[in-house]
């Protein structure tokens, strides 16, 4: 009889996943650009799986470069990777592949559907904060945060500039909170070692 309800319960869980994938693709192509990743990286891995999630920090002060945690979902196996991208001064670049659990990796793509990340619009580089305390809340040189949802022909990559420190100073966006909540849960999925915890 135990056996049965667990059987029970494993297939509700295959079916309730599967719709919620369903679900949430209608709106992800009402809300994702059809688009193909320009950065040759990330269009071979947009071409190559069906899911791509990665959490971009992205430097434009002193020097123009872009971080990337990655993790990638083909045929029901998610893969990881470091990726660095310099592209002042001497560019350069440096791939890693990184070993994920595949349950965080999981976890981390449920979440984005079930809060529909790819709705989340960003700051676009502006109005950081608004409010009473929009004067007292400034940083310069900062990084830029970027999420990137893609699959093989749509793109959703919302980002924020410095959103945790926006949140802190100047709280109450409740998108980048959720932006904040699924980038850790990302970072988290794609940890490699050396990884500050500290963003």
């Amino acid at each position: 009889m135990m056996e049965m309800i667990f059987s029970a319960l494993m297939i509700t869980a295959i079916f309730s996943c599967s719709n919620t994938h369903k679900m949430s693709a209608g709106t992800f192509d009402q809300y994702a650009r059809t688009e193909q990743a320009t950065d040759s990286f990330l269009h071979a891995l947009q071409q190559q799986n069906e899911v791509v999630l990665a959490f971009a920090v992205e430097s434009n002060a002193w020097v123009r470069a872009v971080d990337y945690r990655i993790i990638a979902l083909n045929k029901g196996t998610w893969k990881g990777y470091t990726y660095y991208k310099r592209t002042s001064g001497a560019p350069s670049q440096t791939i890693n592949d990184i070993e994920v659990v595949q349950d965080s990796c999981n976890a981390a793509w449920h979440f984005v559907q079930a809060n529909e990340a790819w709705k989340i619009s960003g700051d676009n580089g502006k109005d950081f904060c608004a409010g009473e305390r929009k004067s007292n809340c400034n940083i310069y040189d900062g990084v830029t945060w970027r999420l990137m949802i893609i699959t093989r022909d749509r793109i959703a990559d919302p980002s924020y500039y410095e959103p945790r420190f926006y949140d802190d100073c100047c709280p109450g966006n409740t998108e980048r909170k959720l932006f904040i909540t699924t980038t850790d849960i990302l970072r988290a999925a794609a940890h490699a070692p050396g990884d500050d915890d500290d963003e």
